[in-house]
């Protein structure tokens, strides 16, 4: 029996089969990122700012990490940005719906708005860390990486979720281990397969089908999330010409 009949069978099982490998396809590619783009990114963007500020050498930074220093505090810096990871790819995995336009439009959109929002949250203008000249390079750096991050999650994981990858046609134990990565906050991938199930379950029903198929709620969550863009924006822009 190929993949094409059994995924052509609408079932309980198939759906959450198929759901769930690319879930776990988006939470390796967040992971992988987190670790490359947050982690490695973020720590050679400090050092590059200690090397700039020799002064800063060893100073602890506002997240508590050594600036400019390998110590055994990276790896647990490592552990945080991977697990930020994970999150940041449940999060596009919920989001992913939601966006429209061509290619290159879906990439700009996907990696500009978590850059702002993500830019608004670590960019402050109290502690050490923005107080390294220059300024403008702390600001961009800490506002790119998310950015960065982003963009390439949609890239990696829409490779991996299409149908014929790897994640949707190995062996289901194999594909669905990246899930195991959700363990220091199973909480939160509980709340997400349970809204899922709920979801699911709304949509197989006659009327619920029609109303989460109405147009008006994609666009209200765009709204929405507008809304946080700009305001995050406007936050972050304050924060910036406090500190320069």
């Amino acid at each position: 029996m190929s993949v094409a009949d059994v995924e052509g069978r609408d079932t309980w099982g198939v759906t959450a089969g198929n759901v769930l490998r690319r879930l776990s396809a988006v939470t390796w590619a967040g992971a992988l990122l987190g670790l490359l783009v947050g982690g490695v990114g973020g720590r050679f963007a400090m050092m590059l700012l200690a090397r700039l500020n020799p002064e800063a050498t060893g100073v602890t930074s506002d997240d508590g990490f050594a600036m400019g220093r390998l110590s055994l505090e990276t790896v647990d810096l490592l552990m945080t940005t991977t697990l930020l990871g994970v999150l940041g790819g449940g999060i596009y995995f919920v989001l992913r719906g939601l966006m429209i336009g061509p290619p290159w439009f879906r990439v700009l959109s996907i990696s500009v708005g978590p850059a702002v929002v993500v830019g608004s949250v670590l960019v402050h203008v109290d502690g050490v860390d923005f107080t390294l000249e220059p300024i403008w390079l702390a600001i961009a750096m800490f506002v790119v990486i998310p950015g960065v991050y982003a963009a390439l999650l949609m890239v990696l994981a829409e490779r991996w979720v299409r149908p014929g990858s790897r994640f949707r046609t190995a062996n289901v134990w194999l594909t669905l281990a990246p899930l195991l990565l959700w363990a220091p906050i199973a909480p939160l991938l509980g709340v997400l397969l349970l809204g899922l199930v709920v979801f699911e379950g709304v949509r197989r029903t006659g009327s619920g089908d029609v109303v989460l198929g109405h147009p008006g709620w994609p666009w209200s969550a765009r709204g929405a999330l507008a809304v946080v863009f700009s305001l995050s924006l406007v936050d972050l822009v304050q924060d910036a010409v406090t500190l320069v």
